[in-house]
């Protein structure tokens, strides 16, 4: 005979599934590239007064990429 007393009742609900926060990484992705962008804007400039040369990366891929390492880290936690 099986003993059920240790198995725990499940709800009636339907099964509650782990939704993504896909939107919610879509704004602090949009929210940290429009601050890292004119940040990155400047430091391009100063690379290309300093080296008499443009940098191989634009500011916007530079920014992009600063947006890319930064947001993932708020959703570690």
């Amino acid at each position: 005979m099986t003993d059920l007393t240790n198995i725990p009742m499940q709800k009636t609900g339907g099964v509650k599934r782990h939704r993504s926060p896909k939107g919610e990484y879509t704004f602090y992705f949009a929210l940290i590239f429009l601050a890292a962008l004119p940040i990155c804007l400047i430091r391009w400039v100063f690379a290309a007064i300093n080296d008499a040369k443009l940098p191989h990366r634009d500011p916007v891929r530079w920014a992009w990429s600063e947006a890319r390492t930064i947001t993932p880290r708020i959703f570690w936690a």
